[in-house]
């Protein structure tokens, strides 16, 4: 149940940033300028934030590109399931991707550009359960949704096999703890929604249209194989 909108006079707040000198420096900012918030969790990465999910706090702060390959999606609705509500706070500024995080129900996306002051302000307004709406939130949300959409399952398949977790499909099928025949019938139906001509999609292809759609978020520092 979530536990908002928060009555007490200080806000706890966990911060996910796997950069430390970007974690430490916004919680020092944030206990140096803003006495009712309290800077109680600071993780590294997801798998320690998730580690933890039961003893998040009322808001985290959470960074898109955490080195790993689990959908933006799924990692925003575990937080949100287990209580707390989510700003999003991160170098990424990609509409399919602020659409993304928007939908799933973080109530504020935060380019890292902006002052700390303005994450400051939206972890206020999560607090109340309220969304801080941004120009880059409003330009993304106005925008006509389109495209095609994936379920849960595709997505999360789509995100091991093409995202650098797995290589083949029998490695994707072994991390989901699906069967390779699973796999195969969830890749076939996403390569149909993406199909737009005579010639299938390589895996190449397939996965550039699923970056420019907000599925996959492009991380410069991974390379995926031509097949």
């Amino acid at each position: 149940m979530l536990r908002y909108p928060v009555s007490r006079p200080t806000v706890e707040v966990d911060i996910v940033e796997d950069h430390a000198v970007l974690r430490e420096g916004l919680a020092e900012w944030l206990q140096a300028n803003a006495p009712e918030i309290s800077v109680v969790g600071r993780y590294g990465s997801w798998a320690e934030a998730a580690g933890n999910l039961g003893a998040l706090s009322d808001v985290v702060i959470l960074d898109v590109l955490l080195g790993d390959q689990i959908p933006l999606r799924a990692k925003i609705q575990a937080i949100l399931s287990s209580g707390p509500q989510v700003v999003v706070c991160s170098s990424v500024v990609d509409p399919a991707v602020i659409r993304q995080a928007i939908t799933a129900g973080a109530l504020a996306y935060i380019p890292k550009t902006a002052a700390a002051a303005v994450v400051e302000a939206a972890v206020r307004k999560a607090a109340q359960g309220l969304a801080y709406i941004t120009a880059e939130v409003a330009s993304a949300m106005e925008a006509a949704e389109s495209g095609p959409q994936l379920s849960a399952r595709e997505h999360q398949v789509v995100s091991v096999y093409l995202g650098g977790v797995a290589g083949t499909m029998g490695e994707t099928a072994h991390v989901l703890g699906i069967s390779v025949d699973g796999v195969k019938k969830h890749l076939a139906s996403v390569r149909r929604k993406f199909q737009d001509g005579q010639e299938p999609l390589t895996r190449l292809a397939l996965r550039e249209r699923l970056v420019s759609g907000g599925w996959l978020v492009e991380d410069q520092s991974r390379q995926t194989p031509e097949s």
